[in-house]
């Protein structure tokens, strides 16, 4: 099975499923607001419980610094260079994963997707080994700038805006105010996606 295949026969009639379910949900709610606004307001509130990302990462956020390498350390140089190199050769040279042939889904993901993303990112690992080895072998005043960018603290509070964890829902205050009218517009928009997508599975 060729990508374009794997795409048109799974990738498409899962997005297209999932935007059925989706709009078959949505219809019941808009319907649910239509004739019973009170019970669908009392669920809608349960539902829309607001967790603060602030909070819940606060323990990440805390710096924890690390010291650099005093002095060089080549046989830790070594070990990473011929490691690497080992590895490098096993995994281009005697490493090789057959092509999957035939219709088989499941034997396309395992053999054809997953073991040749796992060999390439070890590969990647090797040749990262290779070069941080090289480094401290040969280029100590490199290796020691590489590790203090690696070692580097980014903070996600000084990269978001300072309102990124205010919580907005205009959609739910417009909702509130007009249940009624609310629920009959999302019903009738969910049901015509609804629809549509069903007839894309019948087609498919």
């Amino acid at each position: 099975m060729t990508g374009l295949q794997f795409i048109e026969r799974v990738l498409i009639p899962a997005f297209v499923l999932c935007l059925l379910l989706g709009s078959v949900g949505g219809a019941l709610l808009g319907l649910a607001l239509a004739l019973r606004s009170a019970s669908a307001l009392q669920f809608m509130t349960r539902m829309n419980r607001w967790v603060s990302t602030r909070r819940a990462l606060r323990p990440v956020e805390i710096p924890r610094g690390m010291e650099p390498t005093t002095g060089r350390k080549p046989w830790l140089g070594v070990f990473l260079l011929a490691g690497g190199a080992l590895a490098f050769y096993l995994l281009l040279a005697r490493l090789q994963i057959p092509p999957s042939g035939g219709t088989d889904i499941k034997r396309w993901l395992v053999t054809g997707l997953a073991l040749q993303a796992t060999k390439w990112f070890l590969v990647a690992g090797a040749a990262l080994s290779l070069a941080v080895g090289s480094m401290l072998l040969f280029f100590p005043r490199a290796y020691i700038a590489f590790e203090a960018k690696m070692n580097a603290w980014y903070s996600t509070r000084r990269l978001l805006p300072a309102d990124s964890d205010a919580m907005r829902q205009p959609l739910d205050s417009m909702v509130v105010a007009h249940p009624r009218q609310a629920g009959w517009l999302i019903f009738v928009a969910s049901l015509v996606v609804a629809v549509a997508m069903a007839a894309l599975l019948g087609v498919h």
